[in-house]
């Protein structure tokens, strides 16, 4: 009786043991065979602005960092299905009481001037395919490679990658918690695994050397570097696609 029992057991916990290790081979594998498109890039966050006669996400934030020779910006960016198009802000409404930017206008005024980080603030399973759709229709061909889509819902951004997209997934999990953070890393990387993202992100203050060492081989965006004694922290750092800049580079 106790034999039956016992194999059964052993059984289960030998294939619970081998998932992890399983996830991360194929997780390694991916990353080893992703081409890294980027490296150490210095992009700037919602364009180059002062706050106060130039603003965030404005086409005067972008046009002042094109006559900065900055080759990449982050715009931050809303699907409106009333009008079937993107607004360009961090917030809705807008803070600053401007008229909407709409993303189409920011693709013809600069086609392929920039690389384009598109923190898009809410794609979900229920817009994906309008969003798919219309990120078709208003980004030119030679524009398409130049594009990242960064979003924390990894199903639609997975749709997005599948449609042909450069795809950021944005991630977080639990460090206070041992359990909890193996099982969420896992998790990551299991999506990662089964949607080919072509990076993950995650902000300064928490990119730690757990992150670091969880996700070494696959190519990493970072943001919210707000001074040079942050970038100095994190320059060289194993395998960063784009440092995500809030201040103007100087290196």
């Amino acid at each position: 009786m106790k034999r039956r029992i016992l194999l059964p057991l052993i059984v289960f916990i030998a294939l619970v043991a081998a998932i992890p290790a399983a996830i991360e081979y194929q997780f390694n594998h991916l990353a080893d065979c992703r081409l890294n498109k980027l490296s150490n890039e210095q992009w700037i966050h919602r364009g180059l602005y002062n706050g106060i006669n130039v603003f965030e996400n404005t086409l005067a934030a972008f046009d002042s960092a094109k006559a900065m020779g900055l080759h990449g910006i982050e715009l931050d960016i809303f699907y409106i299905d009333s009008i079937h198009d993107f607004v360009v802000t961090h917030d809705l409404p807008n803070p600053f009481g401007l008229p909407p930017l709409l993303l189409s206008d920011v693709i013809k005024r600069y086609d392929t001037t920039f690389y384009y980080w598109f923190d898009l603030k809410n794609l979900s399973t229920e817009n994906q395919q309008k969003i798919a759709d219309r990120f078709q229709s208003i980004i030119p061909k030679p524009v398409k490679t130049k594009v990242y889509i960064e979003s924390g819902a990894a199903s639609p951004l997975g749709f997005l990658a599948k449609s042909g997209f450069n795809s950021i997934y944005w991630i977080q999990y639990n460090r206070t918690h041992f359990l909890k953070s193996m099982v969420k890393k896992l998790w990551i990387k299991w999506d990662c695994i089964r949607y080919g993202f072509d990076g993950v992100s995650m902000g300064m203050t928490l990119a730690d050397e757990d992150f670091f060492s969880s996700f070494e081989k696959i190519p990493k965006f970072i943001f919210h570097i707000y001074t040079p004694e942050l970038f100095q922290q994190i320059k060289n750092r194993g395998n960063i696609a784009v440092y995500l800049m809030d201040y103007l580079p100087t290196e």
